[in-house]
């Protein structure tokens, strides 16, 4: 159990969508603030830092401004943002107010941030007694606020970051079997260095989405003007080869369109796709048939969407698959930013064991790859 803190830093992921000064998703603000009470038991100011967005240099476009009063909401108290240069940063900035809780400005208006800058992380540092690295969905990046700041504090791994990786890995690790892999989205480029990792380790892999056809066309079928990465077409039939082609579970028919823009679809078997046609969603036997297997599965990882969910004509199979995924029986862990929109779109965020924030983070963990923030500072007990 951690002393007294003094004067936290945390460096959390505040990345959210913004549109017109507003946000549109507060997924990530709600949990770097879930464990805010006791660690406000055991400070005595708590400041969140993060990036927001791209920006060059100084852009008012990606503040944290924003952030700040949806945390006030959020808290039902006063958070102070303060937008006083990161680099000129007084000591004592906390004794000018008398809010516990304070938001810094986006870490990248500077570019010590990126360059992880030694004598930027020091100026961050400087009014500060303790740092929390909380930041899963940028512990991929080895930047001053991830891997400098700590250095020059005295320095824990946050609760959510603890989770995160805890999660995550128990599904490399120890899954509960049978382990259904369900993987979505437009290209298998994307998620190649993922299914080679997680392929020894499932006894399903339901393959959705635009990177599917990639795999259909490796095995002959006509998939149309469907999205397909040719030069990845051997790779993709060695998978399917290599997993005797039990483990990687196609579609066998879809709805297409002739544009993605449009709303007509036209539901096809996967045998009688023309040339022209668009496959845009999956069809209702494929909802059957993965609904079959995620109905007798144990453990669930679900990554991107099934098709075009975006456009209302094109949500059915992202819409049943994420309904059943919520309703079946297995522990269920979500990874990726469209797999949350499709959530928040068609069910409930307590209908799911875990939700990962971290986005790019997540994946390259389930790659098996080792990220510059991960388990670099003892975990907070609190």
């Amino acid at each position: 159990m951690a002393n007294n803190l003094g004067n936290v830093l945390i460096r959390s992921d505040l990345n959210v969508p913004i549109s017109n000064g507003k946000i549109t998703d507060n997924f990530r603000i709600k949990q770097a603030l879930s464990s805010i009470e006791q660690l406000k038991n055991i400070s005595e100011t708590i400041t969140f830092s993060s990036h927001l967005g791209r920006p060059n240099g100084f852009d008012l476009n990606f503040t944290l401004e924003p952030i700040a009063e949806e945390m006030r909401n959020i808290l039902d108290e006063d958070v102070v943002f303060i937008n006083d240069d990161i680099r000129e940063l007084s000591s004592t900035f906390q004794s000018k107010y008398s809010s516990k809780v304070y938001v810094l400005e986006n870490l990248r208006f500077y570019e010590g941030e990126k360059e992880s800058d030694t004598q930027f992380a020091k100026c961050l540092a400087k009014p500060f007694d303790t740092f929390i690295l909380d930041a899963f969905g940028a512990a991929h990046r080895n930047h001053a606020s991830i891997v400098e700041v700590g250095k020059h504090l005295n320095s824990y791994q946050g609760p959510l970051m603890n989770k995160e990786i805890n999660e995550l890995q128990s599904l490399l690790k120890s899954p509960n079997s049978p382990y259904t892999v369900i993987m979505g989205g437009a290209k298998i480029s994307d998620k190649l260095n993922l299914i080679n990792n997680l392929l020894p380790k499932v006894d399903n892999l339901i393959l959705g989405g635009g990177m599917c056809f990639t795999f259909l066309k490796s095995q002959g079928y006509e998939i149309g003007a469907s999205l397909c990465e040719d030069e990845f077409l051997n790779t993709a039939s060695k998978l399917l080869q290599s997993s005797d082609g039990k483990k990687i579970i196609l579609p066998v028919d879809f709805g297409v369109s002739n544009d993605i823009l449009s709303s007509s679809r036209v539901d096809k078997p996967l045998e009688l796709i023309e040339s022209t046609d668009i496959g845009v969603d999956i069809g209702s036997k494929s909802v059957a048939l993965f609904n079959e297997i995620i109905h007798t599965s144990n453990t669930i990882f679900w990554n991107g969407p099934m098709g075009v969910f975006e456009n209302k004509s094109f949500e059915y199979g992202t819409r049943e698959i994420t309904k059943s995924v919520s309703q079946s029986n297995a522990y269920t862990v979500v990874g990726g930013g469209d797999s949350v929109s499709a959530i928040n779109k068609y069910s409930e965020i307590q209908n799911f064991n875990h939700i990962s924030t971290g986005g790019g983070a997540s994946m390259e963990l389930m790659e098996g790859k080792k990220l510059p923030g991960v388990n670099i500072y003892e975990p907070l007990i609190i």
